[in-house]
């Protein structure tokens, strides 16, 4: 009689508790994680915590994105995503920025901050921008800067340039407008927001006084004048023969969609023309240089690494991301 009884019992058990299990999977606070399903933790904290040097918490993703591997790094899918603000809250949370480690999160007041890696595996708390309103600044070695200078083109760099373009002496023509190709510095293809470049401009031997003007296209008459040179007339040397003074000058100018300054003089001169700083939407931009390639740092060569994986990535796409 007691084992039917049980097992009456057990049946009726069942019955009662059968349509609690078909609900959603949920835990609430003091339960175990479900995975799965909706996790409430109410007002209670929830942390992972660990003395170990492994990783406490490991988010992984085996779906690599067009089923391929681009050498040392895979393209996945967004392994982590961030919940919009608390609903309700009085104040906005603002994260203790100062003990971020390498690859933390946070967000607050709209902004999102990352535990950037700096140099030596520093830790660098850094706002996160996307290309939409922001750009990356990169500075441009002094060795890389000079890109166009008319006093010393050698035969390559002549056939660069129309028979009208340059006078016997290498100088710019006066109302030539030049293109001055940037691509060894920066290239948007796959970033379609166009590249801004601080540059500074040197203009030396004119023929006359006159003005250096920025076209942001290679047609249309909407231009800047960024530099005024002058030349001293023959009444006021003491040899008799006009001086042409150097003239320097620096401006912040947009490149047009084929990375390509846009430039021209109201007098013939000698043009010089060096980069300081890039402003790109996006690192992957910035073209390599030799040194960049050969950095023998763990940190320069995984640097290249995954820039070498965004542009893979990137490499198809019109869109800014």
């Amino acid at each position: 009689m007691v084992r039917r009884s049980a097992a009456v019992l057990a049946g009726t058990a069942g019955i009662i508790v059968a349509p609690g299990l078909m609900g959603k999977a949920a835990a609430e606070p003091g339960d175990s994680l479900r995975l799965g399903g909706r996790n409430r933790a109410a007002d209670s904290q929830t942390r992972l915590q660990s003395t170990t040097t492994v990783a406490t918490l490991s988010l992984l993703n085996e779906h690599v994105r067009r089923h391929e591997s681009t050498g040392d790094v895979d393209l996945v899918a967004a392994q982590l995503r961030l919940a919009g603000p608390v609903a309700g809250a009085a104040r906005p949370q603002v994260p203790d920025v100062e003990t971020m480690a390498a690859g933390d999160i946070a967000a607050a007041g709209g902004l999102l901050y990352f535990g950037a890696e700096a140099g030596d595996f520093d830790v660098v708390p850094s706002q996160v921008f996307t290309s939409y309103f922001a750009n990356y600044l990169h500075p441009v070695h002094a060795r890389d800067a000079t890109v166009l200078d008319t006093r010393d083109l050698n035969l390559a760099e002549r056939d660069r340039f129309t028979a009208e373009d340059l006078d016997a002496d290498g100088r710019l023509v006066a109302g030539r407008r030049i293109a001055v190709d940037l691509r060894v510095l920066v290239n948007t293809t796959s970033v379609p927001p166009r590249a801004a470049v601080a540059v500074s401009l040197q203009v030396f031997g004119a023929a006359e006084s006159g003005v250096l003007t920025i076209y942001p296209e290679q047609t249309g008459a909407d231009g800047v004048a960024v530099l005024a040179y002058a030349v001293l007339p023959s009444t006021v040397t003491a040899n008799g023969a006009p001086f042409a003074l150097p003239a320097t000058g620096a401006a912040i100018v947009g490149l047009d969609a084929d990375d390509r300054l846009w430039l021209s003089v109201s007098s013939t001169a000698h043009v010089v023309v060096q980069v300081s700083v890039l402003f790109v939407p996006d690192p992957t931009a910035v073209v390599d240089t030799t040194e960049t390639l050969l950095d023998p740092s763990p940190y320069g060569r995984r640097v290249q690494r995954q820039r070498r994986a965004l542009r893979r990535l990137t490499a198809d796409s019109a869109i800014s991301k």
